[in-house]
């Protein structure tokens, strides 16, 4: 076997690997960029998640501030109101 007829089988070979890796390569390129895609919807359903949470928390924030803002109303009243059951209970017991 001379040297013309290995490069006859040698080159065909090396061209095809070669061929075969950049395809290859570029088979990896599409998945790689699948997967980004596919992370970057996860991400914006996390996104979506965190500001229904925010929201959430916002809401209930704001129904806790008037609830408070209603029991310190109902101290008050029963304040005024024990107040004035003092005062007649001490008219009842002087009188």
């Amino acid at each position: 076997m001379n040297w013309t007829q290995v490069l006859a089988i040698v080159l065909p070979v090396m061209f095809a690997i070669v061929i075969g890796l950049f395809y290859n390569n570029r088979r990896l390129d599409d998945l790689r960029t699948d997967t980004n895609k596919r992370f970057d919807d996860v991400n914006k359903r996390f996104d979506d998640v965190n500001k229904r949470f925010d929201d959430l928390r916002l809401d209930i924030n704001t129904r806790f501030n008037a609830m408070n803002e209603d029991v310190k109303e109902l101290k008050t009243d029963v304040r005024e109101i024990r107040n004035l059951l003092i005062e007649l209970l001490k008219k009842e017991s002087v009188g």
